[in-house]
């Protein structure tokens, strides 16, 4: 009997360490102001930033992030901006090791920009405050008013865990009035369920409800799962801004539970069982 249990502890302790390598993709877009150039005439950006590495709510040290600029994406000044959303190309994912994932990503936005805006006398205050997420944090796509961004060969039917990241610069305000409004409201639909943020302008870390949303998401029959996002009314009165700025995210294949493991040391055991039988 002793041998019978340290069989099927063995079997769980395997299953268990694999358990624990599950699947992660990282997306940081790294866009730089285009789409704010076309609409306010400003001339700045038009680069690419930074790109994540690392952990951020979920994942390790080691993680690789997809990071995506405007030319990536197939923004530019003449495309974006004043002229609403564009589709781009289906862009290849990797997964956090590395490998390549066999998923594939449409962004669908109005544009770009970099929250570190020294022409708006701007600064994302996740860059001043030398946050480990700086990176990720201080670009962003946004909407105009509702956008897409769709992904398409993941395993028909799958949950996942999915984090969205959301911020911004500190100018809160339309055509420099600061009373017009107060705060951004992001907006996030997957699987008919809707989350948002509410930005400040002041937050440096990750907090839930304001600098991301997280979702238990399913991918449909077909291996797609669309992450809808905008579509906030403009409510002057309640100093709103309907913008939603996507930043970045992380999908991650939930682990397996502790069913699949016992089911494992069970099944070992039955047939450990029966070859005791057939030897007796």
């Amino acid at each position: 009997m002793k041998k019978t249990v340290l069989i099927i502890l063995s079997v769980m302790g395997v299953a268990g360490w694999t358990s624990v390598q599950a699947q992660l993709i990282n997306v940081d877009f790294n866009g730089n102001s285009v789409g704010s150039q076309t609409q306010w005439g400003s001339g700045w950006g038009g680069g690419s930033g930074p790109t994540q590495s690392g952990a951020a709510l979920i994942g390790g040290p080691s993680d690789i992030w997809n990071g995506f600029s405007d030319a990536a994406m197939g923004f530019t000044d003449n495309t974006t901006g004043v002229t609403g959303p564009i589709n781009s190309a289906p862009l290849a994912l990797n997964y956090a090791n590395g490998s390549a994932s066999g998923v594939t990503m449409v962004v669908n936005a109005g544009g770009s920009y970099d929250a570190n805006e020294p022409g708006w006398n701007n600064h994302s205050p996740f860059t001043t405050a030398a946050s480990p997420y700086s990176n990720l944090m201080q670009d962003e796509i946004f909407s105009t008013p509702l956008a897409t961004l769709t992904l398409s060969g993941l395993a028909a039917s799958q949950s996942y865990q999915l984090v969205i990241y959301s911020a911004g610069d500190q100018n809160l305000s339309i055509n420099g009035d600061p009373t017009v409004y107060t705060s951004k409201v992001g907006t996030f639909t997957v699987n008919g369920v809707t989350q948002t943020t509410t930005w400040y302008g002041t937050q440096n870390t990750l907090i839930a409800g304001q600098t991301y949303v997280q979702f238990a998401a399913t991918s449909d029959a077909n291996g797609n799962l669309v992450i809808n996002y905008g579509g906030t009314p403009i409510n002057q009165a309640a100093g709103i801004n309907p913008e939603t700025d996507v930043t970045g995210f992380q999908l991650e294949v939930p682990e397996p539970g502790t069913l699949a493991l016992v089911s494992a040391g069970a099944a070992l055991l039955l047939g450990y069982q029966r070859r005791k039988a057939l030897r007796a």
